[in-house]
């Protein structure tokens, strides 16, 4: 008994060995993967956000299938909302959808997957498209700037972040994307159309912590 319990335990040092000889490159594989998801999505988010008309589409007004078509939009929205994102300054009060599917961000804004969760260590993702029409989705994103309010409003809470900055980067630019240490952020995503190819406008904010005044 003794004899298999030093042989089992021998077994266990040794595996034990292995696997902290292993950690660190497992620790490299996972990541490496998470951050090929992570860029897989990126790219696809920014050709959905590129490939959007310039003005809304244009509503069927005939009945009853303009009714039918509103009611199943109503039911898809309830189904994949997430939250909802208000912004006072720029009167933004919209369904944040699950997932930056071209079908979510033709409807509404959407966060995007593999990226945080409101209130909470990470970075948490929002795209939308910046309709040519004054007013509808992101088109007003641009004027944000340092200090204003942003909310996120989930079932049991709301989370309230202060923008800390807003810039442009190019379609490839997956780092904005990125988690910074222990940090609570919120980005917002949108295609910038002062110049081809068009760049992403981004805005950064901060989670304001209960307690804590701008």
């Amino acid at each position: 008994m003794v004899r298999i319990m030093k042989r089992f335990i021998a077994v266990i040092l040794i595996l034990s060995g292995i696997f902290l000889i292993s950690y660190p490159k497992l620790k490299e594989a996972y990541f490496d993967y998470q951050q090929k998801k992570l860029i897989e999505t990126w790219n696809k988010t920014m050709e959905d956000l590129g490939d959007y008309p310039d003005e809304a589409p244009k509503e069927d007004t005939s009945a009853p299938l303009a009714s039918k078509k509103n009611d199943y939009l109503i039911e898809y929205i309830n189904s994949h909302m997430e939250g909802m994102l208000k912004i006072d300054k720029i009167n933004i009060f919209l369904p944040i959808l699950k997932g930056a599917t071209k079908t979510n961000l033709d409807i509404s804004a959407a966060s995007v997957s593999g990226t945080g969760n409101p209130g909470d260590i990470g970075n948490y993702c929002i795209s939308a498209h910046r309709s040519r029409s004054y007013g509808r989705q992101f088109n007003r994103l641009n004027e944000l700037k340092k200090g204003d309010k942003i909310e996120i409003i989930v079932k049991d809470k709301t989370c309230t972040y202060v923008v800390s900055e807003t810039f442009l980067v190019e379609a490839e630019d997956t780092w904005v994307m990125l988690p910074q240490k222990d940090k609570k952020l919120l980005t917002l995503i949108t295609c910038d159309y002062s110049r081809k190819p068009y760049p992403r406008l981004i805005v950064r904010a901060n989670l304001l912590e209960s307690g804590e005044n701008i």
